[in-house]
């Protein structure tokens, strides 16, 4: 969730998706591995929840180390219909101030 109490958007995550994959790869396998394992949705919520705590983790920091240049590359991202090669100058903005 966003600081105004409303979910993040699809253009958020696209943009952030390499910070995503660095910092929480090791959950999200770990979370894959339980489902290919097991297909009761019960079984991994732990799991789950786990991955989605690294998420939310991860956009906190983010948005609290570079909101402006977060913020426009997602907003380009969301008018772009998240086409990331119609955002370079925005993603490399962004990559610049927040490193992966």
């Amino acid at each position: 969730m966003s600081d105004e109490g409303r979910a993040d958007t699809s253009s958020m995550l696209f943009s952030v998706h390499k910070h995503l994959q660095a910092r929480c790869a090791d959950r999200s396998a770990a979370y894959l591995a339980c489902k290919k394992n097991d297909q009761n949705p019960a079984a991994c919520l732990e799991e789950g929840a786990k991955v989605t705590g690294c998420m939310l983790d991860l956009l906190k920091e983010l948005k609290g180390k570079c909101p402006d240049t977060l913020n426009k590359y997602a907003a380009c991202m969301d008018y772009r219909s998240n086409q990331f090669t119609k955002c370079r100058a925005e993603q490399a903005a962004f990559e610049k101030e927040c490193p992966i």
